[in-house]
């Protein structure tokens, strides 16, 4: 394949699809990594596209998160935690005893569990660092099973979505890594990840969105949801101009 060949080739596959990483490239155009890498370096000079580590992204996508961008769930425990404890603070106080409750993965949901002892609610959650975090809770904890996922310590798969079936929750609080507030949708970096959000909040009486500013204005590989689905969405403050919808709680003490 010529070069002029490839450059064609990797525009059109980013008209199908928002990103595509190296390692696709070079399996799909049967190149090396360098030659994949010079090809996304031209384009990008041209205007054509965008570069993010392992990948490239449209060029008409100012900030996209997806697994080739996302940080590891362990290297963000100590970013914004003031702002998502008091987040998760208000968020708790809609939880009440008796609740299942669906608790995400990521590091906003963690700071739930000091709001969380002694209360008498039982927990479904697919984080395994949730779990490893609450040894200090007496409560009763489902933990669903799947693939495992080091990078996000979480559990997942169709394995893991057909056990969220045989749960109706009360309440289900969600995280997201990006969230549009023209747009009202709400994005994660996976697609698998996003389907069990969904299938969280399809099995839920209501569901609540914790999320900090950082997010806002960040696209993210899959739309998991909209901002109409939640009963409420947490969050320190919106964007500068962006319109205050409804249901969202400023959380500020």
């Amino acid at each position: 394949m010529l070069a002029k060949e490839r450059e064609i080739y990797i525009l059109s596959r980013l008209n199908t699809q928002p990103m595509i990483s190296v390692k696709d490239l070079c399996r799909e155009m049967n190149v090396s990594k360098s030659t994949v890498q010079r090809d996304l370096s031209k384009l990008e000079k041209q205007g054509k596209i965008n570069r993010e580590y392992g990948g490239a992204v449209q060029v008409n996508i100012k900030e996209t998160i997806s697994d080739l961008t996302e940080g590891p769930v362990l290297e963000k425990l100590n970013i914004n935690v003031d702002k998502k404890a008091i987040i998760a603070e208000f968020a708790s106080k809609e939880i009440k005893d008796g609740d299942l409750v669906f608790i995400d993965s990521g590091t906003t949901s963690l700071q739930l569990i000091p709001f969380l002892i002694n209360r008498k609610i039982k927990i479904v959650t697919y984080s395994y660092i949730f779990l490893a975090k609450m040894g200090q809770l007496d409560t009763d904890i489902y933990m669903l099973g799947g693939k495992y996922n080091r990078k996000h310590e979480i559990c997942y798969g169709t394995s893991t979505i057909e056990q969220l079936k045989d749960f109706r929750f009360d309440k289900a609080f969600i995280t997201a890594n990006g969230a549009d507030c023209n747009l009202k949708e709400v994005y994660t970096s996976e697609i698998d990840v996003g389907n069990i959000k969904k299938a969280a909040m399809k099995r839920s009486k209501k569901s609540y969105l914790l999320i900090d500013d950082s997010k806002f204005n960040i696209t993210g590989l899959s739309t998991f949801a909209y901002f109409n689905e939640f009963e409420k969405i947490f969050t320190n403050s919106l964007p500068d101009n962006s319109k205050k919808h409804k249901n969202i709680v400023i959380t500020k003490k």
